[in-house]
């Protein structure tokens, strides 16, 4: 049976949905056409294919046109007036599988790369791609070999670098309030003429990324050869990934998780491990805070994804440390971007308020990488961290990297803060003995971080500290009265210290 095809003119639309498979259709192109609002279509044009969602609309395009949101526009450069052909989508063969995998199947390597495809092809919905994250939740309902097969069709079908024989990198798996270690230890490394591309995510339940922390100070959106050139002029970058087409199919994935709030272990596992294949990293070391309040909840918990972390790291020759250390409170007095940097610049400029936390974590791990690649003997590798920071040349390299990616590194005090700001002070004397890393992001966020950069908690006293009635425990920063006001609200129903 011939597919039943027909023509309409392109109409670019200046919305971005965040969905890059909705097109408008005029209801009287919909009604001669046979086609209902949340249909899947094919669209043809040139060589290229792609499926979309319709939305009909009676005024915003006229019969004869197809109303192509910026998304789209954006992702295959089509241009107004061009003729796309349209017909009813075919079922994708990918829903099969993933039919298969929520019936508790196993799943072969070529029905995940056909998942992955249809994910980046936008043959599969954000409902489709609910039901496969889904199937990650069940403990042991991935095997270690399905959970290999994603990581590498993650990587493989998004672009891949190669930098050199020995990359290095690290990785913290989150869930911990500050922490923001990776711009020292990157700084301490590459001063080393070590090589460590450094690619970042922005928060997804916590209070910052990495890469909302870097872009206070710098540009961290950059393509293929911009990032191979600041490389090549630094030995390193502080980049967001999701700028660039690395495994392209997880940034599907994260949008979909987002909106649970929460991500499987194993998915979290193949995400990581998928972006450092794609980066060419040889050598790797992961961050893994452990206990309440972060993503691993304890040691049996923690032996399980490690050992599918050693498993997949195995698989493609990549060198693996984890470094497990219990949480009992952030890391680092910064939560929030322009605070989280402001911890790190004290650090590299060893100023008298620096968090000395946030330094032993940084020098412990890249020293653990020197270590790693051979470039420290064993034992030695905090002493030469620690001999980075202490004589500058640290420094120097992060004001390297970040002029190299267009920003300029500011002084401590120079940092913008939020305007509306509250003193939080204790009404007893005390210890901080734990500190609720729950509770810390959530008010963050309630503050208005990460989307408001200058947003945040400034901890005035950390684990361990001892203090005074009056004394102030943290300082709250928002843009608004407003803001403060549901902090307020929440602070009296959490406690944020033990």
């Amino acid at each position: 049976m011939a597919e039943r095809r027909f023509d309409l003119k392109v109409v670019p639309l200046d919305i971005a949905t965040g969905r890059n498979w909705i097109v408008l259709v005029n209801e009287a192109d919909g009604l001669h056409y046979g086609i209902r609002a949340g249909d899947e279509i094919s669209l043809k044009w040139d060589s290229h294919q792609t499926e979309v969602a319709v939305d009909l609309t009676k005024s915003f395009v006229q019969e004869g046109e197809i109303g192509i949101f910026r998304d789209i526009l954006e992702k295959y450069q089509i241009k107004a007036g061009e003729i796309l052909s349209l017909a009813p989508a075919p079922k994708p063969e990918s829903l099969a599988a993933i039919g298969k995998k929520l019936n508790g199947g196993r799943l072969s390597e070529k029905e995940i790369v056909s998942i992955v495809k249809d994910t980046i092809n936008y043959k599969l919905s954000d409902l489709e791609l609910a039901y496969f994250v889904a199937s990650s939740f069940p403990e042991n309902n991935f095997t270690k070999e399905e959970a290999y097969f994603q990581t590498k069709a993650f990587a493989e079908t998004g672009e891949m670098f190669k930098f050199g024989k020995i990359v290095a990198d690290k990785h913290s798996i989150g869930g911990l309030p500050g922490n923001k270690i990776t711009p020292i230890i990157v700084s301490i490394v590459a001063s080393y003429g070590i090589i460590i591309p450094k690619t970042s995510s922005r928060a997804i339940t916590s209070e910052a990324g990495t890469a909302d922390a870097l872009s206070v100070i710098a540009p961290v959106s950059f393509d293929r050869e911009e990032i191979e050139n600041i490389v090549k002029k630094t030995n390193a970058c502080l980049i967001w990934g999701g700028a660039l087409k690395i495994a392209p199919a997880d940034d599907r994935f994260i949008t979909v998780l987002k909106h649970l709030g929460t991500e499987p272990l194993s998915k979290m596992v193949v995400s990581i491990m998928a972006k450092k294949v794609a980066m060419g990293v040889t050598h790797l070391v992961i961050d893994f805070p452990m206990g309440e309040g972060t993503k691993i909840k304890n040691k049996i918990v923690a032996k399980k994804t490690i050992a599918l972390f050693q498993y997949i790291a195995k698989k493609f020759g990549i060198k693996l440390r984890v470094i497990i250390q219990e949480a009992k409170g952030p890391v680092g007095r910064g939560i929030g971007p322009a605070l989280g940097i402001r911890d790190d610049i004290a650090v590299l400029n060893q100023l008298p308020q620096r968090p000395l936390d946030l330094e032993a974590k940084a020098t412990k791990l890249a020293g653990v990488l020197l270590e790693l690649i051979g470039y420290a003997g064993k034992g030695q590798g905090s002493k030469l961290a620690y001999k980075a920071l202490q004589n500058k040349q640290a420094l120097a390299k992060f004001k390297e990297i970040i002029n190299a990616q267009g920003g300029t590194v500011p002084d401590y005090d120079e940092i913008a803060l939020a305007p509306v700001a509250f003193a939080y002070k204790a009404d007893h004397d005390g210890e901080i003995k734990q500190m609720d890393n729950v509770a810390i992001i959530e008010l963050a966020r309630i503050l208005g971080a990460p989307e408001t950069l200058a947003a945040g908690v400034y901890l005035n006293k950390s684990l361990g500290d001892q203090y005074k009635t009056g004394e102030t425990l943290y300082t709250l920063y928002t843009e608004s009265e407003v803001r403060l006001e549901m902090a307020r609200d929440f602070l009296a129903n959490h406690l944020l210290i033990k």
